[in-house]
């Protein structure tokens, strides 16, 4: 298999991204609703100002925050208790797990990969990120969510946009193989790049791209969001461990030690995150279905 030419890798995701006319910029709701959430002058009328720009959104939210996963002991029925309740970072990340279920249409998935699996591995990795975070103390637990949330947002445009060639890339995985490199060899780019350039061009923060670019060698990360990066990394290959997959092909790379050093887990810490697992991906699941269109 060979790259399609030597097209450097960001021109052609530059060609890529200007042919997806409907996410070449985040929708103005959900931008607003991050800028606000991370602004801390900010007040919860600003939050819910934004929030109501999308009636679809802020059911979704209403919705999700009266589920069984919150348990609150009566419903909401306002929008501003709502927010009141959960806070500001966890509105966000319900808004911004809203937007990216909106990214997935409908249709098959193809041999080992489907939608609804990569759906899940996103949930999944979020939430373990999020109970990792909690563990190791080093990142605020909704960012380590949103980040894991994230990862993998280059595989889903990759899905729905170079659907073709995409599908040869799913053919040529083994458990033997590098995802990253067989997509290089057929695509002249890999997802993490394609990602890591959406977030930016999204404005997102800084420490969301460094977390999609880098989540597959985090050792080789050296900027100032190296935290982020490790614990999400972490997340991806516990669940890959675990059989929650992006692909569907166990074809996940050992972490460097340097990964577990840099977060300061000890071997008890890293056991009992391993022990609470499958109680994280049961709840993880109960998420993405609450979400799945």
């Amino acid at each position: 298999m060979n790259a399609p030419n030597d097209t450097p890798p960001e021109v052609l995701i530059q060609r890529l991204f200007q042919r997806i006319g409907e996410v070449s910029s985040l929708p103005a709701v959900a931008l607003q609703i991050v800028e606000v959430a991370n602004d801390p002058t900010t007040c919860s009328d600003d939050l819910l100002d934004a929030v109501r720009l999308d009636a679809a959104m802020a059911a979704r939210i209403m919705r999700t925050v009266n589920s069984s996963y919150y348990s609150l002991r009566s419903k909401v029925a306002e929008l501003k208790m709502a927010i009141t309740l959960l806070g500001f970072k966890e509105i966000r990340n319900l808004a911004m797990t809203a937007y990216v279920a909106k990214l997935f249409k409908q249709g098959d998935g193809h041999g080992t990969y489907s939608r609804e699996g990569l759906w899940d591995h996103l949930i999944a990795v979020g939430s373990v990120a999020r109970l990792i975070a909690e563990t190791c103390r080093t990142v605020p637990p909704r960012e380590a969510y949103l980040a894991g949330l994230l990862h993998d947002i280059g595989l889903i445009l990759l899905d729905q946009y170079l659907n073709e060639p995409f599908h040869r890339v799913v053919d040529s995985l083994s458990p033997d193989t590098d995802s990253l490199e067989v997509e290089t060899e057929i695509l002249g780019f890999n997802h993490t790049e394609l990602g890591g350039y959406v977030a930016l061009q999204w404005r997102l923060p800084e420490s969301l791209a460094a977390t999609i670019i880098h989540h597959h060698a985090p050792e080789l990360y050296e900027g100032p969001h190296r935290d982020i990066v490790h614990v999400v990394a972490l997340a991806n290959f516990f669940c890959n461990l675990k059989g929650v997959t992006s692909l569907g092909v166990p074809n996940t790379q050992m972490l460097e030690a340097e990964v577990f050093d840099a977060l300061d887990l000890t071997k008890p810490q890293a056991a009992a995150i391993w022990d609470r697992l499958d109680e994280v991906l049961e709840t993880a699941n109960v998420i993405a279905l609450m979400h799945r269109e």
